[in-house]
C-alpha cells in the first residue's frame, strides 16, 4: 500500500490527460485556423513577441475578423466567420498568456470591442447573401419520411443499417453526428423488477456534447419501444438484426459498420466488415436517400441533423410541451430548441384553423351578449328611481341607495 495519500502525478503527466480527452477532430480544426491566420499574418507583415501592445493585437484581430477568406479568394459563410474569430481569439489569448505572461480578454476587454464589432459586421454583410447566410436542416415531412424507409431492403446490410439509422435517428432524435459515434455500449435491454425483459431498449448516450465522458450517466435515458402498430419499422427488432449480423470477427463497439461485399444471403451471418461507417459517408445518407425520393436538395437543406428537427417540430406538431422536448433532445432549457421548431404547410394550416375557430367562437359569444342586452336593460331599468333635481332624496341604482345631492 502507498504511504501516499494524494496522487504523484507531475504537472507534465496532468497536462498530458488534459490534452488526451480533447476530441481529435477539435485538435485539427485548431490546428487548421491557426495555420490559416499565421499565413494572412505573414502577408500583413504582422508579428508577434512580447513587445507587441494589445492595442496592436487587437488591431490585428479587427483587420482578421473581416478580412479572413478561403485560399480560393471567396468569403466563409457568416457563421464560419464567427467560429475562426473566436478560436483565433482565444488560441492568441493562451499564446501570449504561457508565452509572455501578458493577459488579456478578447472576449470582454473594452480594447477588443473593435475587433468584435468588425467580426459582427462581417457577418452582417454575409447575412445578406443568401448564400452565405447559416440555414438549418430542413424537417421532413411525415410522408416524404415514409416514402425514405420504404426504398431500403432490411434483408441487405446497407438497408437494415439505413433503416435502423432513419427509425432511431428520430425516434431519439440524434444530433447530425451522434449516429456515427454511437456503440452499442449505448443500449441496455430493459428488464422489470422481476428481471423479465419489458420489450424496450434504453438508450444513454454518456459521450454526448453535453457530457463529456465518465462511466456513470450523465444524461437522461432515452428509449427504443416495440412498435406494434407497423412491426416493419420497429426499432427495437432491427436493433437485435443488427447484432444478430456482426460476425465474431468484429471488435469494434460501434453500430454502424462498413457492409461487407462479400455477403451472400439474408440467412447468414458476417454482413458487415470490421470498419465504422465514417463521418462523411453517413452524412451522403440522408441527402442520397432525399434526392431518391424526389426532394430537391439545392432548395431543400438535407442532413442527418433533419431527423432532430423534424423529430422537434412533430412532436411540437401534436401538442408535446416544450419541457417534455427537451427530455428527447437533452437541452438544458427550452430555448435551445427554438431552432429546431420549424413550421411546415400542415402545421400553419392547423394553426390558422384553430385562430378562425377561436374568431368565430368570440363573434358568437358577443352576438349573444348583444342579443340579450336590450332585455337586460329594460329590466334595470324598472329598478331605476329618479327625482327632480332640485331636492334631495335617496336614489335607487340597481337596488343600491346612494344619495343625489344638488349642484
Amino acid at each position: 500500500m502507498s504511504n501516499f495519500r494524494f496522487g504523484r502525478n507531475t504537472p507534465k503527466e496532468i497536462g498530458d490527460s488534459i490534452t488526451n480527452i480533447t476530441p481529435l477532430n477539435t485538435k485539427n480544426s485548431r490546428n487548421s485556423i491557426w495555420r490559416q491566420f499565421e499565413k494572412f499574418c505573414g502577408e500583413r507583415k504582422y508579428v508577434f513577441d512580447g513587445n507587441t501592445s494589445t492595442e496592436k493585437l487587437a488591431f490585428i484581430l479587427k483587420d482578421w475578423g473581416y478580412n479572413m477568406k478561403k485560399v480560393d479568394g471567396n468569403d466563409y459563410k457568416e457563421a464560419v466567420i464567427k467560429t475562426m474569430w473566436n478560436v483565433t481569439a482565444k488560441q492568441l489569448q493562451e499564446l501570449y498568456f504561457n508565452k509572455f505572461g501578458i493577459k488579456f480578454d478578447p472576449f470582454v476587454d473594452l480594447e477588443f470591442k473593435g475587433s468584435r464589432n468588425a467580426r459582427d459586421a462581417k457577418r452582417r454583410n454575409l447575412q445578406i447573401q443568401p448564400e452565405k447566410r447559416k440555414t438549418s436542416s430542413s424537417i421532413l415531412t411525415l410522408e416524404e419520411y415514409n416514402k425514405i424507409l420504404k426504398i431500403y431492403n432490411e434483408d441487405t446490410p446497407d438497408g437494415l443499417q439505413k433503416m435502423f439509422f432513419y427509425v432511431a435517428g428520430l425516434e431519439l432524435a440524434w444530433r447530425g453526428c451522434e449516429g456515427v459515434n454511437v456503440t452499442i455500449k449505448h443500449f441496455k435491454e430493459e428488464s422489470d423488477n422481476c428481471g423479465l425483459p419489458t420489450g424496450r431498449i434504453e438508450y444513454n448516450c454518456i459521450f454526448s456534447k453535453t457530457a463529456q465522458g465518465g462511466s456513470h450517466k450523465l444524461t437522461d435515458s432515452k428509449w427504443l419501444a416495440t412498435n406494434t402498430t407497423d412491426p416493419r419499422i420497429c426499432p427495437v427488432r432491427l436493433y437485435k438484426k443488427m447484432l444478430s449480423k456482426r460476425g465474431k470477427h468484429i471488435t469494434t463497439d460501434r453500430l454502424f459498420l462498413t457492409p461487407n461485399p462479400a455477403w451472400r444471403e439474408p440467412s447468414s451471418v458476417g454482413w458487415f466488415k470490421n470498419s465504422p461507417v465514417g463521418r462523411n459517408e453517413m452524412g451522403k445518407w440522408p441527402r442520397t436517400a432525399a434526392e431518391e425520393i424526389g426532394i430537391d436538395i439545392k432548395k431543400k437543406k438535407i442532413s442527418n441533423h433533419s431527423l432532430r428537427s423534424t423529430a422537434v417540430s412533430q412532436l411540437a406538431k401534436a401538442g408535446v410541451g416544450e419541457e417534455q422536448l427537451i427530455k428527447i433532445t437533452g437541452h438544458a432549457n427550452t430555448f435551445s430548441i427554438k431552432p429546431y421548431l420549424q413550421l411546415d404547410g400542415d402545421h400553419h394550416y392547423q394553426m390558422i384553423d384553430k385562430l378562425r375557430a377561436n374568431s368565430t367562437a368570440m363573434e358568437e359569444s358577443n352576438n349573444k351578449s348583444t342579443n340579450c342586452a336590450p332585455s337586460a336593460l329594460v329590466q334595470m331599468s324598472k329598478n331605476i328611481v329618479t327625482t327632480s333635481p332640485s331636492t334631495q332624496t335617496p336614489v335607487n341604482y340597481y337596488n343600491c341607495t346612494i344619495i343625489n345631492y344638488n349642484s
